[in-house]
């Protein structure tokens, strides 16, 4: 009985796991109805327009240099790049804007994946060498990064 007992926990416990799994996974799935980028400020920061609220977002994956505090003239200059190249990958001609939520960062942003005309904005800027891959932690140092190169 007592095996039985464990047993039956256990695929219990298994069929829960499974189930939260597929719901956050249908969830993060699932393109922001009802919301479109209002102003990107840098490579890696827009403001989201949902329902007609404003939000800040910052798009994950990515990290791009800094524009507004930037600490060297040369990542100033690669985050001005940065930024027009977001920018002209939203305002492409006919571009279809789709934009799943992740949860929120430190600084309260609403954390995004951005995919314009079905292609994920943080894999093309990456790509292009506009970015790099991030997840998180420290600052990285462009200006180390940008002279290295």
């Amino acid at each position: 009985m007592i095996e039985f007992v464990a047993k039956a926990l256990i695929l219990t416990a298994l069929t829960m796991a499974v189930w939260v799994y597929v719901v956050r996974v249908s969830e993060e799935a699932r393109a922001e109805a009802g919301c479109s980028v209002g102003y990107v400020y840098d490579g890696d920061t827009v403001e989201l327009i949902c329902d007609g609220a404003a939000r800040t977002a910052r798009i994950v994956g990515l990290d791009t240099p800094e524009t507004r505090d930037a600490r060297c003239a040369a990542e100033r200059r690669h985050g001005r790049a940065a930024t027009e190249r977001l920018r002209a990958l939203i305002k492409a001609r006919g571009a279809a804007v789709d934009i799943w939520r992740r949860g929120h960062d430190k600084y309260g942003r609403v954390l995004i994946r951005l995919h314009v005309d079905g292609t994920d904005v943080a894999e093309t800027l990456i790509g292009e060498g506009g970015a790099v891959p991030y997840r998180g932690g420290a600052r990285i140092d462009w200006c180390a990064r940008l002279e290295a190169a």
